[in-house]
């Protein structure tokens, strides 16, 4: 098997020869996701681990993920891998690497211990994992996780996000941002069967790829409490929507029909303080790339409030000349409201303003 060297971070790996990244490869690794990996390397170091500082990477492929967190955050890390090739390698990576770690051959969900960060990477959803994932995980823990099936979380494939995240999405200008939000979602029906409250403190989608990282707390009262915050995405044609925890048929702006998506998540995606402190956490690392900060900084700067208007969108539909989005942003906070840009769509606008608001400043 022939192999060729990446160096990514601190870390040097080898892995086997590819022309594409697919899940046939031997031994999986995208090189792309140095772009998660980067952000994923100050979250660990910002939610700083009072006690060992013990984490599971569950699916290592390569092992750049683990070898990284020993190498960046000063973490103990567990490898696990169910593929005998994989977790070869993973041992030749730590020696080239210089380091020493307990790797296990193991399918996820066998997994045993008790770990303060559990971090799922998988090729496609992350569903198939989170029991076993919440099994190990102590309380006052994280849970780290990826999904890549963005096709079916999006709305393109409705049936497989049915099947898989038991939610009905939709199609529509705010699908990405409906995405984080089924997902989260699922991970806290999930998580309540084990009376386990998940919170998100961050979470992103880029590209293929919907990233999420959660505090893990234990009591049926925060479990209730989290379930709370599971409800309803409503669109109308008309650029209504709102999010809600009990469902309408029609729009009460324009009495048409409405659309919607559920169960989605309907509060907070973010903790706003953590997001900055990790930005900060960051800045101060030297070897990492500028463009995983520049999400970041954006996603510090974006208002908490559910859904987003299109600006595009919404001039298409009402044959409106289309307006810089940073003059609608202006607009809507003179009139009061708070306003922001957001990660999802850059030309979207977040806000609080509802849909007449919103359509006041692009009439101007």
């Amino acid at each position: 098997m022939e192999l060729c060297e990446f160096t990514e971070g601190k870390a040097i790996i080898e892995v086997p020869k590819f022309e594409k990244v697919t899940a046939k490869t031997p031994v999986f690794y995208n090189p792309k996701m140095a772009f998660s990996r980067d952000i994923s390397i100050s979250v660990l170091n910002t939610i700083k681990l009072k006690e060992s500082k013990k984490v599971i990477d569950g699916l290592s492929g390569s092992g750049i993920r683990g070898i990284r967190y020993i190498l960046e955050s000063n973490s103990e890390v567990c490898f696990n891998d169910h593929n005998p090739v994989a977790t070869k390698l993973i041992e030749k990576n730590l020696k080239l690497n210089s380091l020493e770690a307990t790797v296990t051959k193991s399918d996820f969900n066998h997994v045993h211990g008790k770990f303060e960060v559990v971090d799922i990477d998988p090729f496609g959803s992350p569903v198939r994992f989170l029991d076993g994932a919440f099994r190990i995980l102590k309380n006052n823990s994280y849970l780290f996780l990826t999904a890549t099936d963005t096709s079916a979380l999006t709305g393109a494939h409705v049936s497989s996000c049915r099947r898989k995240y038991d939610s009905k999405p939709l199609n529509c200008s705010f699908t990405h941002e409906l995405a984080v939000r089924i997902l989260i979602g699922k991970v806290v029906r999930n998580a309540a069967k084990y009376n386990l409250a998940v919170r998100p403190i961050l979470s992103y989608t880029k590209e293929h790829f919907i990233r999420a990282y959660f505090e893990v707390r234990c009591g049926k009262e925060k479990t209730n409490k989290a379930l709370n915050n599971l409800g309803f995405a409503l669109k109308c044609k008309c650029g209504f929507r709102k999010t809600t925890n009990s469902f309408i048929s029609v729009c009460p702006n324009c009495s048409e029909k409405i659309l919607f998506s559920h169960p989605i998540w309907i509060s907070n995606i973010k903790d706003n303080e953590f997001v900055k402190n990790c930005v900060k956490e960051y800045e101060s690392r030297d070897f990492l790339s500028d463009k995983p900060l520049n999400l970041l900084k954006i996603i510090e700067g974006e208002i908490d409030v559910p859904l987003f208007y299109d600006i595009h969108e919404l001039s298409h539909i009402y044959k409106i000349k289309i307006p810089k989005t940073e003059e609608i942003i202006k607009k809507l906070k003179e009139l009061g409201f708070d306003a922001s840009a957001t990660h999802f769509s850059p030309v979207s606008v977040k806000t609080n303003a509802d849909i007449n608001d919103v359509l006041r400043c692009l009439y101007g």
